[in-house]
Parts: structure tokens; C-alpha cells; sequence
């Protein structure tokens, strides 16, 4: 159940979206009704809420502060929710994260299926995506917490925890490398590669040790998920470049092997939980928090700090 007016939620998706036809696909309402709601609202307060330009729309100073506002609303909206569920006795708490995808492999459904056996009443929504994307999802309430590597000093978002990732090459045990401790870069490079497509690469730990070795190589494929490189690695096509925590699962089960790199200077990613610096977390959010916590802590020795 929604409290806010339709016309509210129909403009916050609007700005979302920066254009009537992506809003109306995300609510499943037609772009006529959805327009009529937000010229109507504009209508009652008397101030333009978008630039309507030929590209799409653009927030007007008003709508970004009605933006602000009825983000406040949704947020203490779904707070009232929670404790009214608590009164009726049917825990309606949810708990929304935004995580990187190597998490959601071992380390939060783990944690989330303790959690639950714990508090069966709440729920979870996740959602997955690269570190600018969580952080966004943060910033904007769209997310209570975040998971994610190598996050900017971001001034809305504060940092619960951080970790320690190492970084190095990652091949199947039919490698020709496979029966070395560890590997420079350069001879990996020598062997066909596997390298993130352009969005995971920039700002990534592979982008910085690259640009430290001046290398340049051609990858014999490209992927824009974990599960395409590690799938890729698996059957042998090539090298690819993962932190060790992305390749937990196929090391247990001896279907991936992780190499070190001796090459100095190579920075370990830094896996961090986060939140915004503002908001006080709910309850549920806040257990589960510190749950996450010890399990980043507790990784296994040459996997953090």
C-alpha cells in the first residue's frame, strides 16, 4: 500500500527516469495518465517541476527540491509501515541493499539465510550493480545499505566497514600457469586474456595496475559481469584479473585456481559496507548491518587485510 498521491510517486519516477515513456515502462501505466498526474501537480503548486527539452526532462529548481522532499516522504512512509506491521503483529520490516554481484554469490546469501532463521518476518530486496550505481542507491534512499569495492569519499555516504581484498590472476587448473605460486602480470599477458568490459574496468584494480606496467593488452574476450569472466576462465579460453573473495565458491570446489602477482605497488581493493551518513538505520537494517560486519572481518586469511 502507497500513501503518497499517485501524482508524487508518478513525478519522483519521472526524475528518475528523465522521461515520461521509461516512467511509464517502470510503473506499468500509460505515458498520457502519467503525464496528466505531474502537469496536474504543477498546476496545483504553481512552479514548472521540469524543463521540457527536446532530449527529454530536465528538473526545474523547484522540482529538485520537490525531488528532495518527497524522497524524505517515501522514506517516512516506509518507516510507518514498519511500525505499524510491528502493532498488527505481522513484521513488515524490508531491508533493501545494493551489492556488488561477487557478494551475492556466497557471502550475503549466507549471511542473509542466519539472518532470516533469526527474523523470518523481514524481507529482503537486492539489488546489484557497479560501485557508482550503489552509491547512488545510498545517497538516494533507493538502498538502506550498500556493498561495494573501491568507493570514492562520497560525503553523504559513511563507511561501516572496510576490507582488504587481494588481487591476481585467475586460470583454470588446466593452465599452463597453473603450477606456479605466483605471477608477474607481464607473463600472465603472454597467454590470451580475459578483461572486463569498459564499465567494470574503469577505476577497477586491473585499470590501475595496467596503467603502472604501461600494458595495453588485447583480450581474446571481454565481459560485463564476474560470471562471464570466471564461466570464461573455467573452460580454458584465457586469464582474467579477480579478487580473490569473486572466485570463493569455484576455489572450494577446485574448479579455479587464484595466482598472487608479484608485481610491486599493486593496491588491494577495498570491499566496503556502507550507508548514508544522515539516516539512522531501522532496527532490522542495523542487525543485519553488524552482521555483515563480522562476516567482511571474519574472510579468510589472504583475503583481506
Amino acid at each position: 500500500m502507497h500513501l503518497l498521491l499517485p501524482g508524487l510517486r508518478y513525478f519522483e519516477e519521472v526524475a528518475r527516469q528523465g522521461s515520461l515513456r521509461k516512467a511509464a515502462e517502470r510503473l506499468h501505466v500509460a505515458a498520457s495518465a502519467i503525464n496528466r498526474q505531474v502537469l496536474k501537480l504543477e498546476d496545483e503548486l504553481g512552479v514548472p517541476l521540469f524543463e521540457r527539452l527536446p532530449r527529454g526532462l530536465r528538473l526545474s529548481p523547484a522540482g529538485e527540491l520537490m525531488l528532495h522532499q518527497i524522497r524524505q516522504w517515501q522514506r517516512d512512509e516506509r518507516r510507518l509501515q514498519e511500525y505499524l506491521g510491528e502493532i498488527r503483529g505481522t513484521g513488515c520490516a524490508e531491508v533493501r541493499i545494493a551489492s556488488v554481484e561477487s557478494l551475492t554469490d556466497q557471502l550475503l546469501p549466507q549471511v542473509l539465510a542466519a539472518f532470516n532463521e533469526r527474523f523470518p518476518q523481514v524481507r529482503f530486496k537486492l539489488m546489484t550493480g557497479m560501485t557508482d550505481a550503489i552509491l547512488e542507491q545510498v545517497v538516494t534512499g533507493d538502498a538502506d545499505i550498500g556493498l561495494c569495492i573501491n568507493p570514492p569519499v562520497t560525503p553523504k555516504v559513511r563507511f561501516i566497514e572496510q576490507v582488504g581484498l587481494e588481487f591476481g590472476a585467475v586460470l583454470a587448473p588446466s593452465h599452463p600457469l597453473a603450477d606456479r605460486e605466483a605471477l608477474w602480470l607481464r607473463e600472465c599477458l603472454a597467454y590470451p586474456a580475459l578483461l572486463p568490459s569498459s564499465e567494470m574496468f574503469h577505476g577497477s584494480t586491473l585499470q590501475q595496475v595496467l596503467a603502472r606496467a604501461d600494458l595495453e593488452p588485447e583480450p581474446v574476450a571481454a565481459g560485463n559481469r564476474i560470471l562471464t569472466l570466471k564461466s570464461l576462465a573455467r573452460a580454458g579460453l584465457g586469464v582474467a584479473f579477480l579478487n580473490r573473495l569473486d572466485i570463493a565458491r569455484e576455489l572450494a570446489h577446485g574448479e579455479l585456481m587464484f595466482k598472487p602477482l608479484f608485481d610491486r605497488h599493486i593496491a588491494k581493493a577495498h570491499l566496503t559496507l556502507c550507508a548514508h551518513s544522515d539516516r539512522a538505520l531501522p532496527m532490522a537494517t542495523s542487525i543485519l548491518a553488524e552482521r555483515l560486519r563480522v562476516a567482511m572481518l571474519s574472510i579468510e586469511p589472504g583475503q583481506s587485510d
